[in-house]
């Protein structure tokens, strides 16, 4: 369909084009033959048929028979003209520079200014130059069509009506000239000169007569409608075909247009059904979706619930074996500590056996002398040997049971120092011990805080002139004393590093010397072969070694704390 309107305004605009064109022909053809005649005086009326019927044809053989009647009256049918048509002008004033050593006259622009002014309408003016400079000489170009015929013809009667012609120029003296402009179309005698102005017109044109020229125009005018017309011939078939095969698309476009209401009525009906099975199946799955929602939920709370019970079970079993593990490990101590108490007694009955043995054998040696010859003293002596002898074979079974203590005191200790290690790992190294009373503390590793005091007293001496602020003095003081503590440390940790120096007396105080002597002291004291600081625990508010009971009843006191804070 759009292809079909696009050949129909095609159709149409060709055919407006060939009507307009005719006309535009015949009065570019009138132009110059009309104004010829003007020029010459000649009386020529225009014989015109205005019948509506008359063709463009005949009108334009009308014309052009009268335009070469008319050019016939002033001979022009065989002088050749120069093509493009084009005016020389001669006798342009030029002055000589001394500078330069040239001669220089109006330019180009300013003829063709001057020109235009006139009344013409040149479209291009050239002023040829040599090796002097300008030369006297300029050619008017007026382009190829009879407009430009018609203007170069004015300029040349202008010429001659003021007697500046060809002729005029050809007949005076160079003297007698003047200041005159001479000017005349270009014509084969010009065209065919040997100067600089002749090679100008041969490369820029050709030589054409006037009956040429319109011979050619009208044989280009023919050829052209000709072409046109068997176009338009052309472009009709096309439109009638295209007509032709417009109308069966049309037919099967309304049959197409037919089946397609009809399969989309079926596709609507069809769509209802499927939006009506949709909507109750969505209905179905909305119900079975709340359903199963409702049961999820009751089956969440249950499983909440449960957890809640089984985290209280777990808590509860936590607390339980906790109380039962510190339980075991008090009555451990408190066995330990009876065989301690045994241990110590057995001692002292070990000691005060031996030192009745020791004197039964001084008694046992007076009275080997004294009863050798008394019959009762051998008897006394007998008893005393008998008793010796028990006594030796008691102190014996106590070196035994001593013996077991000492083995089993070994292990109880043992037990102790693990259970000590866990203790010491369960309640770790605090990042602040202000408040604390009972916790682990790091033997042999320097103490931060008086270096802290240190530097930021220092710090707070040298920047109080810029007027720092706190927080800036805080940082500054932070990062001063990490690195004094930890070359300190470094210190204290090397083997081959023994003496104290005054010097952390005059960039600290005496806190920082204590810190660092206390944690040199403490590393030969726990660990003098490692050399790295090892944790123990320590009794921060008296500032000694923490007993076992004491780590746990902090942690007993901790665990407590924390039981009731929980929540379920």
């Amino acid at each position: 369909m759009r292809r079909l309107k696009i050949l129909l305004i095609k159709h149409s605009a060709l055919e407006m084009y060939i009507e307009s064109y005719g006309d535009v022909k015949v009065g570019k053809d009138k132009s110059p033959a009309v104004s010829i005649a003007n020029d010459k005086s000649h009386d020529v009326s225009i014989a015109s048929d205005k019948s509506v019927n008359l063709s463009i044809a005949n009108e334009k053989s009308l014309v052009m028979n009268v335009a070469k009647g008319q050019l016939d009256s002033v001979n022009f049918d065989d002088e050749l003209f120069v093509w493009p048509w084009m005016v020389i002008l001669k006798n342009i004033v030029t002055d000589f520079n001394p500078k330069s050593r040239k001669y220089y006259g109006k330019n180009h622009k300013q003829i063709k200014e001057e020109l235009i002014m006139k009344g013409f309408h040149p479209m291009k003016v050239t002023a040829p130059w040599n090796h002097q400079g300008q030369t006297p000489f300029a050619i008017v170009e007026f382009g190829r069509e009879w407009d430009g015929f018609h203007n170069a013809m004015m300029l040349e009667r202008g010429f001659q009506a003021e007697h500046c012609g060809k002729r005029d120029y050809l007949g005076l003296w160079e003297q007698e000239r003047g200041d005159r402009l001479f000017g005349w179309m270009a014509r084969r005698d010009d065209y065919n000169v040997k100067d600089i102005v002749g090679k100008h017109l041969q490369e820029k044109g050709d030589l054409k007569t006037v009956s040429g020229k319109e011979a050619e125009d009208n044989r280009k005018a023919k050829k052209l409608v000709s072409g046109l017309e068997n176009t338009l011939k052309r472009k009709t078939e096309e439109l009638e075909q295209t007509a032709s095969k417009y109308d069966e698309a049309n037919v099967s476009l309304r049959k197409a247009m037919e089946q397609k209401e009809m399969m989309l009525e079926h596709f609507n009906k069809e769509i209802s059904k499927m939006r009506q099975v949709e909507c109750e199946y969505q209905e179905k799955v909305s119900k079975d979706h709340e359903k199963s929602r409702l049961e999820l939920e009751a089956r969440r709370n249950e499983l909440m619930s449960r957890e809640k019970d089984l985290q209280k079970r777990q808590a509860d079993n936590h607390n339980e074996r906790t109380k039962l593990y510190f339980e075991k490990k008090h009555k451990e101590k408190e066995k330990l500590h009876k065989k301690i108490h045994d241990l110590e007694r057995g001692l002292d009955a070990k000691q005060a056996l031996e030192l009745e043995i020791e004197q039964l054998k001084g008694a046992f040696q007076v009275m080997n002398h004294i009863g050798e010859t008394d019959p009762d003293e051998k008897k006394k002596l007998e008893a005393i040997r008998m008793e010796l002898q028990e006594k030796e074979e008691e102190l014996e079974n106590v070196e035994d049971l001593q013996q077991t203590l000492v083995v089993q005191e070994r292990k109880t200790n043992d037990e102790l120092q693990d259970a000590r290690k866990k203790l010491i790992s369960w309640i770790g190294c605090p990042k602040n011990t202000a408040q604390v009373i009972i916790s682990v503390k790091r033997m042999g590793e320097v103490d931060i805080k008086p270096f802290l005091e240190a530097a930021k007293r220092k710090i707070s001496d040298e920047m109080n002139e810029k007027a720092a602020t706190k927080r800036k003095l805080s940082e500054a003081g932070k990062m001063k004393a990490i690195e004094w503590c930890s070359k300190w440390d470094d210190c204290v940790k090397d083997p081959s590093w023994h003496p104290f120096k005054v010097v952390t007396d005059k960039e600290g105080n005496s806190k920082v010397h204590d810190a660092v002597a206390t944690a040199l002291k403490e590393l030969n004291e726990y660990n003098p072969s490692g050399r790295y600081p090892v944790p123990e625990l320590w009794n921060f508010k008296e500032g000694r070694k923490a007993s076992l009971k004491e780590g746990v009843s902090h942690l007993v006191k901790i665990w407590k704390s924390n039981k009731g804070k929980k929540t379920y």
